[in-house]
C-alpha cells in the first residue's frame, strides 16, 4: 500500500524540472514584457495562462505512480484547470474598479509567488477531486459485486467451505466490528452454510438486503440475545432499532416485530 503512494525519484525530479521551466519561463515572459503586466485586466489573463500550464505541470508531476500519461491526459487536465481559473479571472474582473487598483500591482510585484501558491491549491483541489471520484466509481464497482455475489448465494446451491472462522466468531459472540466490506461479503457465503432457507425465502421473494442487514437476520434466527447481538455487533440499541426498522421496511413485514418473524414465521 506505501509503496503505491510513493512517487519515483526519476518522475519527481523530471516534473520538477518541466515546473521550474514554467516558472523560468513566466519570469522571462514578464521580464521582457513588463507592459503586458500594467493593470489588472491584462496582468490577470497572462498569469491565467502560466497557471493553466503549471496547473498541468504539477499534475503531471504527481500522477499515480505507474500510470502511463500521454499529451491528451494532460491537456485535459489544464482544460479542467483552464474552466477553474477563467471562472475565478471573471469574477476579479468584474469587481470594483478600486479592488482592481490595490490588486493589479500585486500581481505584477510577485506574479511568481502567486503562481507557485494559486497553482498548487488547484492542482491539489483537482487532486482530491480525482480521488473522490475514483473512490466513489470503486465502491459502486464493489456494491454490484456484492449484489451479484449475494443473488448467487441465493439462487445457487450450497458450496464446501473449509473454514468459517467469521461465522466462528458470531457463533462464539465475538465482536465483528472490525471486519471490512470484504470480511462481510466472506461471512454472509459463510451464514449461508448454517440457514440456507434464509437466503432461498429471500431469494423467492426478490428482496435486496446489504450483508449487515443479512448477517443481523442471521444472528436473529440464531435466538442471541439482544444484549449478545449489541456486543458482537458493537452497537447500540438505539443503532439496533434503526437497523430492524430498516430490515422490516425491506421486507416488507410491515410493523411485526422483526424477532417474531424471523425466529417464528419464517420457519425451516
Amino acid at each position: 500500500m506505501m509503496k503505491q503512494s510513493i512517487y519515483s525519484f526519476k518522475q519527481l525530479l523530471s516534473g520538477g524540472l518541466l515546473c521550474c521551466a514554467i516558472l523560468l519561463a513566466a519570469y522571462i515572459f514578464q521580464a521582457f514584457f513588463p507592459e503586458m503586466y500594467v493593470d489588472a485586466f491584462s496582468s490577470s489573463i497572462h498569469l491565467l495562462m502560466w497557471l493553466t500550464l503549471f496547473v498541468g505541470a504539477l499534475l503531471w508531476t504527481f500522477r499515480t505512480k505507474g500510470e502511463r500519461i500521454g499529451i491528451s491526459e494532460v491537456i485535459d487536465w489544464q482544460f479542467i484547470a483552464a474552466f477553474i481559473l477563467i471562472t475565478a479571472d471573471q469574477i476579479y474582473i468584474i469587481m470594483p474598479k478600486e479592488i482592481h487598483l490595490k490588486i493589479a500591482p500585486v500581481l505584477s510585484e510577485y506574479t511568481i509567488p502567486v503562481l507557485v501558491v494559486v497553482g498548487v491549491m488547484v492542482a491539489g483541489t483537482i487532486k482530491v477531486s480525482i480521488a473522490l471520484y475514483q473512490k466513489l466509481v470503486d465502491e459502486r464497482r464493489q456494491n454490484m459485486l456484492q449484489t451479484q455475489r449475494i443473488q448467487q448465494l441465493m439462487d445457487g446451491a450450497l458450496e464446501e467451505q473449509k473454514d468459517v472462522f467469521l461465522l466462528r466468531m458470531i457463533i462464539e459472540n465475538r465482536s465483528i466490528v472490525q471486519l471490512s466490506v470484504k470480511d462481510y461479503l466472506l461471512l454472509v457465503e459463510e451464514c449461508h452454510l448454517i440457514d440456507p432457507y434464509l437466503f432461498a425465502w429471500l431469494g423467492r421473494q426478490g428482496f435486496q438486503l446489504t450483508p449487515r442487514d443479512i448477517v443481523l437476520c442471521v444472528i436473529i434466527r440464531m435466538y442471541k440475545t439482544k444484549e449478545e447481538i449489541l456486543s458482537i455487533l458493537g452497537i447500540s440499541d438505539g443503532t439496533y432499532r434503526t437497523m430492524k426498522f430498516r430490515v422490516r421496511k425491506r421486507l416488507g413485514i410491515g410493523e411485526e416485530d422483526l424477532e417474531v418473524f424471523l425466529q417464528n414465521e419464517l420457519k425451516y
